[in-house]
This record gives C-alpha cells, sequence and structure tokens, in this order.
C-alpha cells in the first residue's frame, strides 16, 4: 500500500467507504506476535479459516515466538492401552476447552513395540519413554516424544534394564531410579548427562538426591510422584499419594476410596484428615490415577474409569454388553483455618467411551499420563 493509498481521505457520498484489511495484509511478524497470544485451544477453530491460517499455526516461528514472549500452556498427554492383543498404547491429549475436554489421538510412534510399566516424565515440551517391558523382558530403552512436532528420537541406552523406576531431573540431568531384579546395590541406579551423552551410575548415598529424600520424611519423591524405600533401598511406588503446593505449604493428599485425604507431610506425628467439601464416590476403589498441575498451581487431574451398560435404539433400552468409561475430574484446594483443607470439582466429565471391559480390575485402560509444558 503506498503513502498516498494510507493517506487520510474524507468521504463523500459519491466515494464508497475503503475497504476494511484484512488480517494477511499485516507484516508476517506482527500476525505471529497476534497468534501467539492466543490460547492454544483454540488453533483447531483457527487453522480452517484459511490455508494461511493452518500454515502460520503449523509453522515452527510461532512457537519460537509464544516461546519468547512466555506464552506457554500445559498440556497432558495419556497413554491407554485398548486392546490387550495389540503390543502399542494408544497416545492420546487432553483438550482443555471448557466443557469441551475429550481425549484427541495423536499419531503413534514409529518403532515396533511400545514397552509396557515404563517410566513417563516431562522436561518441557518433550516426553521421555523410560525402560519397560518389550516381550516381558525389561528394557534399556530410551525414547524421547517431541510435543511440538510429534517427533521421535532416541537417547544412548541406560547401563541396566528397567521397569517402572523413579525418574526425575536435577540440576539438567536425568536420574532413574530402580526398576531391576538387581540386588547388587551399585545396579540402584543412573545418570544421563546430556552434555556427553552417557550414563554413570549412582548409589543410595549419593548427596545429590538430598532434596528429593527431604520432602516427605522416610520418602523419595522422584517426578512428582512419592516412593517408599525399604531397608535394601528397594523403591514402591504410592500411586494414590501425591503432592500439592497451596500457600507455599506442601500438602501430601491421599486418594482412597473416593475420598481425599491430606496431612502436612513434614509435621511430626501429624495425622490424615478429611479434605472438606467434596467425595468422589464414583472413582473405582482399584485404579485411582492423580496427576498434579505444573507450575504449583493448587489443582490436580483425579482418572478413574467406569463401566456402564450399553443402551440401543431411541428408548435407550438395556443390553448384555458393556462400555469402559474414562473419567476425568479437576479438583482444586483451599486451606482455610488451621487444620482445614477444602476441596472443590471444578469440572468433572467422561472424556473417553470405548466398547467393552475388562472384569480384572486391575487390568486397567489407562496406563500413564504426563503434563508437558509448552
Amino acid at each position: 500500500m503506498t503513502t498516498e493509498e494510507m493517506s487520510f481521505q474524507k468521504s463523500s457520498p459519491e466515494s464508497p467507504p475503503p475497504p476494511p484489511t484484512s488480517f494477511s495484509s499485516l507484516p508476517y511478524d506482527l500476525v505471529l506476535n497476534c497468534l501467539a497470544r492466543v490460547s492454544r485451544t483454540r488453533y483447531p477453530t483457527l487453522s480452517l479459516v484459511s490455508k494461511g491460517f493452518r500454515s502460520l499455526i503449523a509453522s515452527p516461528e510461532l512457537e519460537a515466538t509464544r516461546f519468547s514472549m512466555g506464552k506457554t500452556e500445559d498440556c497432558i498427554f495419556v497413554c491407554l492401552n485398548l486392546n490387550q492383543n495389540n503390543p502399542n498404547p494408544n497416545l492420546f491429549t487432553l483438550s482443555p476447552i471448557p466443557k469441551q475436554q475429550e481425549l484427541l489421538p495423536i499419531p503413534w510412534f514409529p518403532y515396533d513395540q511400545h514397552p509396557k510399566y515404563p517410566t513417563i516424565l516431562a522436561i518441557g515440551a518433550e516426553i521421555y519413554i523410560i525402560g519397560g517391558f518389550l516381550k516381558r523382558t525389561r528394557s534399556k530403552r530410551v525414547l524421547i516424544l517431541d510435543c511440538l512436532s510429534h517427533q521421535w528420537r532416541r537417547l544412548p541406552k541406560m547401563r541396566l534394564s528397567r521397569a517402572s523406576a523413579a525418574a526425575d531431573v536435577i540440576d539438567g540431568k536425568i536420574y532413574v531410579i530402580g526398576g531391576t531384579r538387581s540386588k547388587n546395590i551399585e545396579n540402584w541406579g543412573e545418570v544421563f548427562d546430556p552434555k556427553t551423552q552417557t550414563w554413570e551410575p549412582i548409589l543410595p548415598t549419593t548427596l545429590d538426591l538430598t532434596v528429593q529424600k527431604s520432602v516427605v520424611p522416610g520418602r523419595l519423591v522422584m517426578g512428582g510422584k512419592v516412593y517408599a524405600m525399604d531397608d535394601l533401598f528397594q523403591l514402591r511406588l504410592l500411586n494414590d499419594v501425591f503432592l500439592v503446593e497451596i500457600e507455599n505449604v506442601l500438602c501430601q493428599i491421599s486418594l482412597a476410596y473416593g475420598y481425599l485425604l491430606w496431612r502436612d507431610p513434614k509435621a511430626d506425628g501429624s495425622e490424615w484428615s478429611d479434605v472438606l467439601g467434596l467425595t468422589l464416590e464414583e472413582l473405582s476403589p482399584y485404579q485411582p490415577y492423580c496427576v498434579e498441575n505444573s507450575g504449583g498451581e493448587r489443582r490436580v487431574k483425579v482418572w478413574w474409569e467406569s463401566v456402564v451398560n450399553r443402551r440401543q435404539g431411541r428408548r435407550r433400552r438395556r443390553t448384555n454388553e458393556f462400555n469402559t468409561e474414562i473419567w476425568c475430574a479437576e479438583v482444586s484446594f483451599e486451606r482455610r483455618g488451621l487444620g482445614e483443607l477444602w476441596g472443590f470439582v471444578e469440572w468433572s466429565k467422561n472424556v473417553f467411551t470405548c466398547d467393552g471391559f475388562d472384569p480384572n480390575p486391575f487390568s486397567g485402560l489407562f496406563l500413564q499420563s504426563a503434563i508437558v509444558t509448552h
């Protein structure tokens, strides 16, 4: 547009008003700046506007602009075991659009088999899949999923084969502990240095884990998860216990039979108390899954499975067939007075339904989840 065209011209009854400036006529950097301020939940809709929008939303320049502006969001990835005969579980992301929360499938990885019972660790915009069982044998393999590009790559293999290990990032290094059948204390854990691309052994006496051992007395906290540790330094994941920071105070919360309990993990002799204001009676007593939000938020995602009778016809008659539903609830917390913790269900919804069910209460569809910030 020339200077003459941009100059102000007084309109007259005879001349039509100038056409509005289209979004596509704006400078490229300005368009990226505008889109970077929009929540990712709106990107699927915006990509339908035109090919130009679709190209912009998929461009790495948009992600770089969001990163430079500090416009990060949390995204929850969920791994489901939908077919017992299929060695590869399915990976989904939870749509965060209010009242439209559902699990959306994403492309799966190109390798021949996904491990069972690996350790899932989220670091920035990447998900690390560490160890696990491949054909009933523990694996040394470490895979990485880039959640921006949905591309996979490998890390160098671990020193030992591990499954259901504890893992965390400390000072930029990846620590992996347990998950072996070895009784040798020298095989207790190992650490990966991204600079040297090598794994080195670590012992339970290492000072690197001082903070992880002090968060909850008598426990080891790795990757936001709480582990019990016996006299032989063997780990056991406490999947019904998680930690939430509420008003700068760390609270230990336990989920049992549809009820939430809490205590101060550092208070000597602290007893478990009810989280007031809510109960989640529909929760399965066998397989509750809790995911703490990143960023120090006072919210958690609670997952559970529910088996429902399938209905057919206009009158929705019951049949002898069943569906399995995966439910998710977001619970927020608030401290009131001394010794009181209140919980509030922000939303609760069936986010995924599949045909059939497994009568074994310990063979659930829900395998693992991870919160990715990008």
